[in-house]
């Protein structure tokens, strides 16, 4: 209602063909009133009740808030338990006396799992301190119905996934992997074909869009096992195309696998080394090119913390010229004191044989990746003022 401040009310849409619903503006929620859909009038008796459970809640925390005497305090929070109870028990009742209604399916993935007491020894204390979560987690999508193509019309079914990803798993490539395909594989298994189709795409697009390092080889995953092998029927020849195409150039450089050998590269004063070449516990393998506003910064920055910290650590760079103008890279590294021991200088040039590109999905500059001393990459994309932090965790990681 654009008159009244956007205020708006929600209806349910589901099976019935025809219904009429009237209110009035003081109160469209109160006063509402409908015919020809017991679904909606459900619904409507629900929100009156939540309604008046939320105002006896608000009233109590102010009181509460305002409170000084203890013991009245304690008598508050015991109204409010009261309520919270009130209202379980009332959505409990609402759900067993109406368990084929879609809105029961919507109160149902808003419920919360009870998690259990952790298991104690005889003396009381718990052991196993991982159980409340691991129950939590086990547990999390007990109450949605996969098969319920409607929930995809709510905002709950999309929150609840994101949620999962974002807080309830740990954020490393090999373990979203198995929980993407987890959630992917109760969608597909539940038969529905809406609830399947928007589970796979947001979850490609989710793990595609992720700024967090890693999560492209989530991508990656869902990609080849769901789309490229013709599991997602719907999509399209030439999306299926551009799919495969980017899958190809993320493949080669996801974490943990071997950086792919950068050979004979030419160094600034004529000499030839390969990546796989350099000795050190850690290479920082650069992208740079000197016209680029953010290299200009950035690499003077990058050596400066190589001369500084990085150099103790037995760490050596490898800094690439993507470019093919000789004088302007040598300038460069004339101009920004590019020259120091352990840090190597080189490019694909004059003849250029390597597919630094493809092999390393670079589309802009500066792009910066760590590797381990067996070449393996430890992180990518990342910022100067990350890369120390980075290996000290690696390092502690390894002892």
């Amino acid at each position: 209602m654009p008159s009244l401040g956007m205020t708006y009310f929600e209806i349910l849409i589901s099976n019935q063909n025809k219904f009429t619903i009237s209110t009035d503006t003081s109160n469209f929620i109160m006063h509402m009133k409908v015919k020809g859909c017991y679904e909606n009038k459900i619904f409507n008796e629900y929100q009156k009740k939540i309604n008046e459970i939320s105002i006896n809640r608000t009233e109590l925390l102010k009181r509460l808030e305002l409170e000084q005497s203890e013991l009245v305090k304690s008598d508050l929070y015991k109204e409010i338990n009261i309520l919270n109870s009130d209202r379980i028990i009332y959505i409990d009742k609402l759900v067993e006396k109406n368990p084929n209604l879609f809105f029961t399916k919507i109160l149902l993935s808003m419920k919360e799992v009870e998690i259990p007491e952790p298991p104690k020894d005889e003396n009381g204390v718990v052991t196993d301190s991982s159980f409340q979560y691991n129950y939590y987690k086990d547990h999390y999508f007990d109450f949605i119905d996969f098969s319920e193509g409607g929930l995809i019309r709510t905002p709950i079914y999309q929150g609840k996934i994101d949620y999962y990803f974002e807080k309830m798993v740990v954020p490393i490539p090999d373990s979203l992997i198995i929980e993407a395909e987890m959630i992917i594989n109760k969608a597909f298994n539940a038969g529905d074909s809406l609830v399947f189709q928007y589970t796979l795409s947001h979850l490609l697009d989710y793990f595609q869009l992720s700024k967090i390092m890693g999560y492209d080889a989530v991508f990656v995953d869902i990609a080849e096992n769901w789309y490229l092998n013709g599991k997602a029927y719907w999509a399209q020849d030439d999306y299926l195309v551009k799919l495969k195409e980017r899958v190809v150039k993320i493949s080669p450089n996801l974490i943990g696998n071997i950086a792919p050998d950068l050979k004979r590269m030419n160094t600034f004063d004529d000499k030839f080394i390969s990546l796989h070449q350099v000795s050190a516990d850690y290479t920082i393998l650069v992208f740079f090119e000197p016209n680029c506003g953010h290299c200009k910064k950035e690499i003077p920055k990058l050596m400066q913390e190589y001369r500084d910290t990085l150099k103790y650590l037995n760490v050596n760079v490898f800094a690439l010229y993507t470019q093919y103008d000789k004088e302007e890279w040598i300038r460069f590294i004339e101009d920004k004191n590019l020259i120091e021991e352990g840090w190597f200088n080189v490019w694909d040039g004059p003849y250029p044989h390597s597919q630094f590109r493809d092999d390393y999905d670079i589309y802009s500059t500066p792009v910066v990746y760590l590797l381990g001393k067996d070449k393996k990459i430890i992180a990518k994309r990342i910022n100067v003022e990350d890369m120390k932090k980075i290996i000290e965790f690696d390092k502690s990681k390894q002892k």
